[in-house]
């Protein structure tokens, strides 16, 4: 990237890297917690800010929450940047800052979070994101706040994340069990939410998979999952 076309779109970029960087941590805080839902919440917000903050640095804007304006936004600044980005985990976030008020859903509004292929993600879409301003992972005296806290080995960046510790990305989300959280809004009785634990890849690849889909009568289950749930333990 070039530099910006003034210092107050430095000043802008600047503000907005440090807001993602923030929300981020945060989010990886919470997602390691189970909490998956709040941490969709605060991943949402911190790519949203990630991709203003390129829409600054070229003296553009674009405001309200995460959109396909803010990431076509990237894709036309830095084609390169924009194919190591998946256009459905984008997606996936863009729905999740709806999960802020669960009363005010559309009718079957349906979201799938696994924990720790969410959290893979994230970290690999905010870390190219602010990789693309020239924060290298290996320069650590630039003095911003990303690589501050890569120097710092700061634990709350560092544990469970593939990208920093050079891991493969499917060892780091299936080397243990993940927690997946599903929503979907039926209209009669509002937003049907399960949380479960699985082990294994989900159904289907794309991040928009379906979760919580409705059976017709007679079938086992009333509602299909994304994954397969780890079987209860018998304790007789």
């Amino acid at each position: 990237m070039n530099r910006p076309k003034s210092s107050t779109n430095s000043k802008q970029v600047q503000t907005f890297i440090s807001d993602s960087i923030n929300d981020y941590m945060a989010a990886r805080v919470l997602l390691l917690s189970g909490l998956l839902q709040q941490g969709a919440v605060l991943g949402s917000t911190s790519i949203e800010k990630a991709c203003k903050a390129i829409l600054a640095f070229y003296g553009d804007e674009s405001r309200g929450h995460l959109k396909k304006a803010h990431w076509n936004a990237v894709k036309n600044f830095d084609k390169n940047l924009w194919a190591r980005l998946k256009p459905d985990f984008l997606e996936l976030n863009r729905k999740a800052y709806s999960l802020r008020y669960s009363d005010d859903l559309p009718a079957d509004f349906n979201i799938v979070i696994a924990q720790r292929e969410y959290l893979a993600e994230l970290d690999h879409t905010i870390i190219s994101l602010v990789q693309g301003f020239g924060f290298r992972i290996d320069i650590a005296n630039q003095g911003t706040k990303f690589t501050q806290l890569i120097a710092n080995k700061d634990s709350r960046l560092f544990t469970e994340n593939y990208v920093l510790n050079q891991q493969s990305k499917s060892e780091l989300i299936y080397s243990k069990p993940q927690q997946i959280y599903e929503l979907r809004h039926v209209p009669l009785f509002g937003p049907v939410e399960v949380l479960y634990s699985s082990s294994k890849p989900a159904k289907q690849a794309l991040f928009t998979r379906p979760g919580n889909v409705f059976r017709p009568e007679g079938a086992t289950h009333n509602y299909e999952l994304s994954h397969y749930p780890i079987p209860p333990v018998n304790d007789d």
